[in-house]
């Protein structure tokens, strides 16, 4: 079933860029912790894009990134559960993130480009560690937005659903709402 793709690669779909800071190997120090909110939709379709696999659904994101750790943190929360992804920056490699989430779910690495803590597209190479396959896609950053487009391809190398979203950046009052209301139970 086509819904069963969303709750694997929920966790990684908005595993994405960082913010203007500084590495600490630079001439200036890193700048301090820093979160930044998002809320759009996911929407998962069939591979071509065709055939939605349900309706679009509202997301809210806290990005938590940290330079001076080399460090950036998710909390993506979708209608009645919620996602906590890491990435750590790959030693020796400043544009490379491994990444994972909390259950040990999946694994794998985010590619950066544009300059150093302010990037502005990113890819993903995710293998899930069930083997159930892996999530192939890229995103990109905008002045106030960020987009992503994902394929989950099986492990016989098909590709079995599309995943794409689109999310603007939010004070924190209206992300804190926003995940408080996707949190409540469904009332049906």
């Amino acid at each position: 079933m086509p819904s069963e793709y969303v709750p694997r690669a929920a966790f990684v779909a908005l595993t994405v860029a960082a913010f203007a800071c500084k590495h600490p190997e630079q001439s200036t120090p890193p700048p301090a912790v820093a979160a930044t909110y998002y809320v759009g939709t996911t929407a998962t379709t069939s591979p071509d894009g065709a055939q939605p696999y349900g309706p679009p659904k509202t997301i809210a994101v806290r990005r938590t990134v940290d330079p001076a750790r080399d460090r950036i943190e998710e909390l993506v929360v979708h209608p009645g559960e919620q996602f906590f992804t890491e990435l750590r920056r790959r030693p020796g490699d400043a544009a490379v993130f491994t990444t994972t989430d909390r259950a040990g779910s999946f694994t794998g690495a985010v590619r950066f480009t544009g300059p150093e803590w302010a990037w502005t597209a990113w890819t993903y190479d995710i293998a899930m560690t069930d083997g159930s396959g892996k999530l192939q896609g890229s995103g990109r950053l905008g002045a106030r937005s960020l987009d992503t487009d994902k394929l989950f391809v099986g492990p016989d190398g098909q590709p079995r659903a599309r995943i794409v979203e689109h999310l603007e950046q939010v004070d924190e009052p209206t992300y804190a709402s926003t995940r408080d209301r996707l949190l409540l139970p469904d009332p049906s």
